[in-house]
């Protein structure tokens, strides 16, 4: 069994990991090693790219039409089993065996299997509290090669079903347990599973209350992460001061009473084999990677400069925020962002995720001006920094929330599609898979 680790003894470490000289780039060598600096400190390795492998326009492409469609109006045609009355809320998204797509529905309260060509040739479990039942299942897990796992609420159930649908194995959380001996973290508190059955979980930080005035900033949401083991011992995962947001100067609805800014947010995902943790604030040009039982394994960084926050990126981000308010039919006053102080630069993170083959997506803005986080950067299991790729561009602007994000939104990435969950303005769910060119780079990601 792991020894837990300490707050004090990741802070520590990356107190010690800070605190060494900055690298120099091998600037007499010829090819990509002169592009990344590997070095040591105290036993965790930091990977410091100071340019991708691949250059712009010789990485990795994804194709801008999707190959796979699952609901969304198109889909509608009559029959019963048209994914457009099956595809909706949902909490997650995996490519199986043979090219099938698992889609679990939380309010349909169902585990969907479709063919690529969006024929349903499954559904497993359905509403209830028996055997391989779900009060409202939350998330989704594939274990190659043939298995599915779903989360039901408060971790009631935790039900193993092949790719058949038959329940092939059911467990449930130990409450009593899990808060006598992690306090803080409950039924809610989970983040994420891990292939292991372990999960991450969140225990949110208490803080003094204060209600905020008009035209100031504050954060919210702050958590403590952590791995929860079989036997609830916790493993400290890194902390979250919660999101900045803006509290607008002028009357506006309450879904508006709070308005995020271009800031950091905090991401944390799992992948790779062996699995490890990944872990940035979202601020630094920098990705934590831990092994499950929290110990730190690697810095991987970039030197690259920041991107301005131009006017036009910024006019753009309002107009995507605003857009988001009229889907929820909730019309924003005039000066709603009067005085809300602009960042110099974009978070150099906006996002992870963890593909089946073990590379590691961090989403960023480009020089678009779009606004919103519109590409992806690729590095190995080792962090050397691979190349970047553009996402494909949707019809519905406001993709902030509705695009591989952590926490709101599932997506799944493997070796040759990029699936995930898009809304159009009437909140019509589509799940859309991206075929994935891998072009020069076709082994997979070092181990």
């Amino acid at each position: 069994m792991f020894k837990p680790l300490t707050c004090t003894t990741l802070l520590t470490a990356a107190i010690a990991a800070s605190a060494c000289d900055s690298p120099k780039r091998n600037n007499g060598a010829t090819g990509p090693a002169r592009d990344v600096t590997v070095r040591d400190s105290a036993g965790i390795e930091i990977v410091e790219n100071h340019a991708p492998v691949h250059p712009a326009g010789s990485f990795w492409t994804i194709d801008p039409e999707p190959e796979i469609v699952l609901g969304g109006e198109e889909a509608l045609t009559g029959g019963a089993n048209d994914s457009i009355q099956l595809v909706w809320d949902v909490v997650g998204v995996a490519r199986v065996a043979g090219g099938r797509v698992a889609v679990l529905s939380g309010q349909g309260r169902q585990l969907l299997l479709f063919e690529p060509s969006g024929r349903l040739s499954a559904t497993i479990g359905g509403p209830g509290e028996g055997p391989g039942e779900f009060l409202r299942p939350e998330r989704l897990q594939y274990l190659p090669p043939d298995t599915l796992v779903v989360w039901d609420y408060f971790m009631r159930s935790i039900a193993h079903f092949d790719l058949e649908g038959r329940l092939i194995a059911e467990r449930s959380i130990d409450f009593a347990a899990l808060m006598d001996r992690v306090p803080g973290v409950g039924g809610e508190s989970m983040e994420f599973p891990l292939p292991d059955g372990s999960f991450v979980a969140a225990k949110p930080t208490p803080g003094p209350y204060r209600d905020p005035a008009p035209g100031t900033l504050l954060r919210m949401f702050a958590r403590e992460f952590v791995r929860v083991d079989h036997e609830y011992a916790a493993y400290p995962l890194g902390s979250s001061e919660g999101m900045e947001w803006w509290v607008p100067r002028v009357p506006v609805p309450e879904i508006l009473a709070r308005v995020p800014t271009l800031s950091a947010d905090f991401s944390i995902v799992a992948g790779g084999r062996p699995p490890s943790i990944y872990v940035s604030d979202g601020t630094r040009n920098e990705i934590r990677q831990l092994s499950l039982d929290g110990t730190p394994v690697r810095l991987i960084r970039r030197t690259t400069d920041p991107l301005p926050i131009t006017g036009a990126a910024r006019r753009a981000w309002e107009e995507s925020f605003l857009s988001l308010g009229e889907m929820m039919e909730e019309s924003a006053p005039p000066g709603l962002f009067d005085g809300m102080p602009t960042k110099e630069s974009f978070p150099p993170v906006g996002g992870l995720i963890v593909d089946t083959e073990g590379y590691l997506w961090v989403k960023e803005w480009s020089e678009s001006e779009s606004g919103l986080p519109d590409r992806w950067s690729v590095f190995s299991s080792e962090g050397r920094w691979l190349g970047t790729l553009p996402e494909p561009e949707y019809p519905v602007r406001f993709n902030m929330f509705v695009s591989c994000h952590w926490r709101y939104s599932p997506c799944w990435i493997d070796r040759d599609f990029f699936l995930a969950v898009r809304r159009d303005g009437l909140e019509v769910e589509r799940v859309e898979g991206y075929r994935i060119r891998r072009g020069p780079t076709t082994r997979r990601a070092p181990r």
